[in-house]
C-alpha cells in the first residue's frame, strides 16, 4: 500500500520534496516512523517537565469570597471608607493586602473587581472591635499573618470565613451593636463646676436608662442625621435596646459605657442620640424634646464627639440559619478569636480613648458648647448663634474699653461711656432687626430671651 502511495506521489512530482522533509525531521521514509533514539529523547524531556511541575508551587491561586473580621482604633484616621488624599482604615487595609499578594494592585484601585463591601462606615475617630467586610481575595497560606505584617499595630485582621458568592456584609447584616464610652462628668448638672472628681450616683444612671428608652422601637430619626427629610422612608430606623452600664474607674477618671443595638444607623445618628440625652440630663434641654425630636420639625440637636464610639459587633442571624449549617459554609460567629478581640480592645481601643480624653479634653470641651444649642426649631437656632457671636464681640469691646479708661472717670467720661453703651445697644438691636429682615425668626421670642439670659450668665461666668 505504501509503495502504491509513493508511486502516485512520484507521478504527481511531490515525492522528492516529501522525502527531503522527512530526512530533515529524522523520519524513515520506508516505515514512516521516527528513530528510536529520538523517541527516547522526547520521553526524557516530557518526564523532566512533569517532575518540574510537581516540585513547583501552582502559579495561579483562585479568588474566593470571604467575610473578614477587622479590629481597629480609629483615632488619627478620617473614618473607615477610602477617600483619596486622606488617611483612612480601608486605605491601610488595601495597601497591606496588596503587599501580602492577597489582592492585586488593580483590585485595590478598583474595589468593584473584588466585590468589596463594609458592614458599617465608621466616622472620623470612631473605632471598631468587630467590623466585618466582604470581598474576594486570594487564599494564600497564612494569609491573615501575611496581611497583618504590613498593617500598623492599631489595625488587625482577626480572622476570615468563606461565604456564598452573593454575600454582602452590609445588606446581610441583621443587627449592629455599638458602645459609647464617656467620662461620667458628662452627666454632671450644668450649674455645677465640671471636674474629673465628679462621681455619678445610682439615681443618675437610672435616669439615663429611662431617657434612653425613648429611642426604643421603630421611629423616624430624621433629626439625628443630615440631609434627611421627615417624609423620607429611609429615616425610619429600628432600635432594639439602648442601655447605660455601671460606672468604672480608669486612670483616676470615672467612665461609663452606653450600649445600643439596632438594625442600621444613619450618619452621626448614635452621636446625636447620645448628645441629646446628655443635654437633657445636664439640664440644658427639656425632656419634652425627647418626644418632639421624632416629629416633623427640624430641631437643633448636638452631636457628641466620635472619640468614645466603638463598633462592637455585627450579627448575621438569618444568614447563619440558612447557610451556616449547610455543610459547605461556616456560620459567621467569631468565638474562636473572642480572646484576641478583647485583648485588642484593652491594648489599643480603650487606652486610646482614655489617653486622648485626658490629653485633649475632648468631652469636656464639647460640653462647653451645649449651651450654644437651641434644642428647638433650626430657624430659631440660626439667629441665636449670630446673636451669641455679637454678644461675645460686645463683651470683648466693653472689657477693652474698661481697661483703657481711668479708674475714676469724670462726668464727661461718664457721658462718653453712656453714649458708647447706647451706641452699642443700638448696634445690637439693629443686628436683631437685620436678622428679621433676612427672614429669620426673631431672637426676642420668650424662649430666645431665656436663652439669651443663659448666654449672658455663661459669658459673665
Amino acid at each position: 500500500m505504501l509503495r502504491k502511495v509513493q508511486g502516485l506521489l512520484q507521478q504527481l512530482k511531490i515525492w522528492p520534496a516529501l522525502s527531503k522533509m522527512a530526512e530533515i525531521g529524522g523520519v524513515d521514509t520506508a516505515s514512516g516512523k521516527r528513530p528510536v533514539e529520538d523517541e527516547k529523547a522526547d520521553q526524557e524531556v516530557k518526564k523532566q517537565k512533569t517532575e518540574d511541575a510537581s516540585t513547583s508551587e501552582p502559579k495561579k491561586v483562585m479568588k474566593r469570597k470571604v467575610a473578614i473580621l477587622l479590629s481597629y482604633s480609629g483615632v488619627g484616621y478620617k473614618g473607615m471608607q477610602i477617600n483619596k488624599g486622606f488617611k483612612t482604615i480601608e486605605d491601610e487595609l488595601f495597601k497591606a493586602m496588596t503587599k501580602a499578594e492577597a489582592v492585586t494592585e488593580s483590585m485595590a484601585e478598583h474595589i468593584g473587581k473584588m466585590s468589596f463591601q463594609r458592614c458599617a462606615r465608621t466616622d472620623k475617630g470612631v473605632s471598631a472591635a468587630g467590623q466585618v467586610v466582604s470581598m474576594k481575595m486570594y487564599l494564600l497560606n497564612d494569609v491573615v499573618d501575611r496581611i497583618n505584617q504590613h498593617l500598623p499595630a492599631q489595625i488587625r485582621v482577626m480572622d476570615y470565613k468563606r461565604v456564598i458568592n452573593s454575600f454582602d456584609s452590609k445588606n446581610r447584616c441583621d443587627y449592629r451593636t455599638y458602645s459609647y464610652m464617656t467620662p461620667t462628668f458628662a452627666f454632671q448638672p450644668v450649674e455645677q463646676f465640671t471636674t474629673d472628681a465628679y462621681r455619678v450616683k445610682d439615681e443618675t444612671i437610672k435616669e439615663v436608662n429611662r431617657l434612653l428608652q425613648y429611642y426604643h422601637g421603630s421611629k423616624n430619626f430624621h433629626n439625628f442625621t443630615s440631609g434627611k427629610k421627615f417624609k423620607d422612608p429611609s429615616a425610619y430606623r429600628f432600635i432594639k435596646d439602648f442601655t447605660c452600664s455601671e460606672p468604672f474607674m480608669q486612670d483616676g477618671m470615672e467612665f461609663t459605657t452606653l450600649r445600643v443595638r439596632g438594625q442600621s444607623f444613619m450618619l452621626h445618628q448614635i452621636r446625636k442620640m447620645v448628645g441629646l440625652v446628655l443635654a437633657v440630663i445636664r439640664g440644658l434641654a427639656e425632656e419634652s424634646v425627647m418626644k418632639k425630636v421624632f416629629e416633623g420639625d427640624k430641631l437643633d440637636i448636638p452631636k457628641a464627639p466620635g472619640l468614645g464610639l466603638v463598633l462592637e459587633s455585627v450579627h448575621y442571624e438569618h444568614y447563619n440559619e440558612k447557610w451556616g449549617s449547610d455543610g459547605l459554609h461556616e456560620p459567621l460567629v467569631w468565638d474562636s478569636c473572642k480572646d484576641k478581640v478583647e485583648a485588642f480592645k484593652r491594648d489599643f481601643i480603650y487606652p486610646t480613648i482614655i489617653n486622648t480624653e485626658k490629653e485633649e479634653r475632648t468631652m469636656l470641651t464639647w460640653l462647653g458648647t451645649l449651651p450654644l444649642h437651641s434644642y428647638g426649631n433650626v430657624a430659631i437656632g440660626v439667629p441665636m448663634m449670630e446673636a451669641r457671636k455679637k454678644l461675645d464681640m460686645i463683651h470683648k469691646a466693653e472689657m477693652e474699653e474698661k481697661e483703657s479708661t481711668d479708674s475714676t472717670p469724670n462726668i464727661s467720661d461718664s457721658n462718653e461711656n453712656a453714649t458708647e453703651q447706647s451706641k452699642t445697644e443700638e448696634e445690637s438691636t439693629a443686628a436683631v432687626v437685620e436678622s428679621q429682615q433676612e427672614g429669620e425668626e426673631c431672637a426676642t421670642d420668650p424662649q430666645n430671651v431665656e436663652s439669651e439670659e443663659k448666654i449672658k450668665e455663661e459669658i459673665a461666668r
